[in-house]
């Protein structure tokens, strides 16, 4: 069907989109502006209750859309699913997955905004039937980390994404490309991330009929703090950002959420973004953990606008185990032979027989496989196996001196579970090289009380002078009587200087 005159694309979207994002949040868009204006409203249920200010909170599948670096985070497989049903058939569908991938975070997204058949008019005014419209954007992200060696800044997640957009009216149709880049930043204070982002940061032109435009590009920056650790009582995270699109002016966002015993999340946010609505939103989280790494969240969020009613967006995120059957607990007597550490990391060997994890196919001739497939296979219970089972399979991993053992300690330090940082805290305190002691003296400063004591106890066992400094810096800046009386013990071991 051919549309001839009044209704052209640009006066569809002109009408439509300030509408939309009224709710979650209004758009100011005018006439003659950027392409895709779709991609302006945040997707994800709980983004959305927190005002959409995830740029430096993002560590989800829904960091392809909000920052790309924050799939670097990505430890186990998930899958994050979102709907609104907006207004007037109007309603939106977002759908993301991360995994690991190659030493980080792989992302995958789709961005679906339908417009129910609407009626279309001729030039002079006349009805000729309806038509249909939607817009998608499909996500694909990269982020990895990276240990700078900084000391205001040790360690970073950079990311990439690149989005394909494609805008369609009846049988006219447009597409075309955008990329987003994005940086995670974690300073000394695991509590405190800074993030940076760049939204289409190249882009190509989409042509519309006969007009085109490329999509904004939008320079953003944000904070987030944490309060407490999951599974606490009571833990809280406070995000906000600061947008400078070149299309409008500069606007804030803003968001917290409280979550009580690792799961139920009470949300709200604020966005200055548009003038259509008051800015607020709000919203609820249900997690349901489940064992290795196993879990579903539920997510709802509430805004409203001034003249067009409520907006509820419902999300639920999933996170999966490891693949194939669950290994299980063998225990082998004596233990199995450690080879001799290489000069790079000095390892504390178990004296006692230590447990280790085997698929089950394997159970029966543990012997039979060589170091080097042994060290692989403790790798999926140090990720994603129960305490125990990743304690034993640390403590395997330390004693064969294999410098690769390090980093996946290291990488498990910055896991937003505290049970993982512990993990990380326990196989680095068996090694004895100068990272594996940077890295503990950056866990004095864990927002975990556990994982702080962890990190002292394992520094004072050590007994390196050089780590002093740290544990008297944190010693000054510490809150709980608990890991004080930790970092006090540890200095206690510090050898003393000789007059």
């Amino acid at each position: 069907m051919e549309i001839i005159g009044v209704m052209s694309p640009n006066l569809i979207y002109i009408s439509i989109l300030p509408l939309l994002l009224a709710g979650a949040p209004a758009s100011a868009a005018g006439p003659g502006g950027s392409a895709a204006e779709f991609l302006k409203i945040p997707v994800g249920a709980r983004e959305t209750s927190l005002g959409g200010a995830f740029t430096a909170a993002s560590t989800d599948a829904n960091s392809v859309f909000y920052n790309p670096a924050g799939l670097a985070f990505a430890e186990i497989p998930e899958i994050s699913y979102a709907y609104n049903n907006y207004f007037s058939g109007v309603s939106q569908q977002w759908l993301a997955a991360a995994m690991p991938y190659k030493g980080g975070g792989l992302g995958l997204g789709i961005n679906y905004l339908k417009v129910a058949p609407f009626n279309a008019y001729d030039a002079t005014d006349n009805r000729i039937g309806s038509v249909s419209a939607y817009d998608m954007a499909a996500y694909i992200g990269y982020g990895r980390g990276l240990e700078t060696g900084l000391g205001m800044f040790p360690s970073l997640r950079y990311g990439a994404a690149l989005k394909y957009i494609t805008e369609n009216l009846d049988s006219s149709r447009a597409s075309g490309y955008a990329l987003d880049a994005g940086l995670i930043l974690t300073p000394g204070r695991k509590d405190l991330r800074l993030g940076l982002g760049l939204e289409n940061l190249a882009a190509s032109r989409i042509e519309f009929i006969s007009k085109g435009a490329r999509p904004a590009r939008n320079f953003k920056a944000g904070a987030s703090y944490y309060i407490g650790s999951q599974g606490d009582k009571a833990a809280a995270m406070i995000s906000a950002d600061m947008n400078f699109p070149e299309d409008g002016p500069r606007y804030m966002s803003a968001g917290i959420e409280n979550t009580l015993y690792g799961a139920l999340s009470l949300r709200a946010g604020y966005t200055a973004f548009g003038d259509l609505s008051n800015g607020l939103s709000f919203g609820l989280g249900l997690g349901m953990p489940g064992r290795a790494g196993r879990a579903i969240r539920l997510d709802y969020s509430y805004g409203s606008s001034y003249d067009l009613g409520n907006v509820h967006k419902f999300g639920i995120n999933c996170k999966f185990g490891p693949a194939g059957n669950a290994p299980r607990m063998v225990r082998h007597e004596p233990a199995a032979p450690v080879p001799a550490p290489r000069p790079a990391i000095e390892a504390s060997v178990p004296k006692e027989p230590v447990v280790h994890e085997l698929p089950p196919s394997e159970v029966q001739e543990p012997a039979a496989a060589g170091p080097k497939s042994e060290f692989e296979r403790q790798l999926a219970p140090l990720h994603n196996g129960t305490p125990e089972e990743a304690a034993a399979a640390a403590e395997y991993l330390a004693g064969t001196g294999d410098e690769r053992a390090v980093d996946h300690f290291l990488a498990l330090t910055y896991a937003e579970a505290p049970e993982k940082r512990m993990t990380g805290i326990h196989g680095l305190s068996l090694c004895k090289d100068q990272r594996s002691l940077k890295a503990l003296e950056r866990g004095l400063g864990d927002q975990s009380p556990e994982v702080r004591a962890a990190a002292a106890a394992a520094i004072g066992a050590r007994g390196d002078a050089s780590a002093s400094p740290a544990l008297q810096e944190a010693l000054k800046k510490e809150g709980s009587e608990t890991v004080k009386s930790a970092v006090i013990e540890a200095l206690a071991k510090m050898p003393q200087e000789q007059d």
